[in-house]
């Protein structure tokens, strides 16, 4: 399997950018909330183009800042950032921190292209959207200091959680308020789990046979045990994977699915 993964948009996932980009458009505050696994964080980070994003930002050196930025950094406008899971007293700092890394980052490719300078004194200069994820981690002082770039910033904010933190949100209304969407990340259906695990049949470099009863069987054990959770498909394939090469097989079956689900630990779904 190739170490760089292909993203694949799936229904839900264009829901999720809509969801998005409605959002950046009214400058709204918005609650995504699903279970765990669905797909609420690589989505996001998918929109944010995070993987190239994160990248770019993290530079070591004031001689890096921008030295391996192209075009692409043009188009970024959403800054992920992920609650941690203990004290968030460096939260606005830490947020702050990655707006200014990200003007630095585009004004010095700017530079690069001859065009003028624009104001990086603002830190949020060029920012639409900020993803806050893991939400259910904060407290309310948190979700103040959160509240307070929202107000001072014209620019949209998403925070990302568990079933149930659209509902707990309430409790403070002074935030609540400021919410304009919500949008609730569903499980895989049917369609798109048949279309996800034939494209990781491939992957695998393994042809997937609709007429062949053992690769059907073995796609609706999947199927059974994964019940639409997208990272639990990832998670598997891992293991089949594993488990074809320690193997030497060249074909994915139903005892595979088997061994590759004894070697996880998997919870209710």
């Amino acid at each position: 399997m190739n170490n760089t993964e292909t993203f694949i948009e799936t229904k839900e996932y264009k829901r999720f950018a809509e969801f998005c980009d409605a959002c950046i458009k009214y400058q709204y505050m918005g609650i995504c909330y699903g279970l765990p696994g669905v797909g609420k964080t690589l989505s996001a980070r998918q929109y944010a183009q995070w993987d190239y994003l994160e990248k770019q930002i993290n530079y070591e050196k004031v001689e890096n800042i921008g030295a391996h930025a192209d075009e692409k950094i043009l188009d970024c406008h959403t800054l992920f950032y992920t609650a941690p899971p203990v004290s968030a007293t460096k939260l606005t700092g830490a947020i702050h921190v990655m707006g200014v890394r990200f003007n630095l980052v585009k004004e010095a490719y700017r530079e690069r292209l001859g065009e003028k300078e624009w104001d990086t004194s603002n830190e949020f200069e060029g920012i639409r959207l900020i993803i806050v994820d893991e939400i259910d981690r904060l407290k309310l002082q948190h979700l103040e200091q959160l509240r307070d770039i929202y107000d001072q910033h014209d620019l949209a904010m998403i925070f990302i959680g568990m079933p149930g933190i659209e509902k707990r949100l309430v409790r403070y209304p002074q935030l609540y308020s400021r919410i304009g969407f919500a949008h609730e990340f569903q499980k895989l259906s049917k369609e798109e789990m048949h279309h996800i695990l034939e494209y990781k049949w491939d992957e695998l470099d393994i042809s997937f046979k609709k007429e062949d009863f053992s690769d059907y069987e073995a796609l609706t054990s999947i199927m059974k045990v994964t019940n639409g959770n997208f990272r639990l498909i990832h998670r598997l394939f891992t293991q089949i994977e594993r488990i074809l090469e320690i193997n030497h097989l060249k074909s994915i079956t139903t005892e595979v699915v088997e061994a590759a689900r004894n070697s996880l630990v998997i919870g209710r779904i």
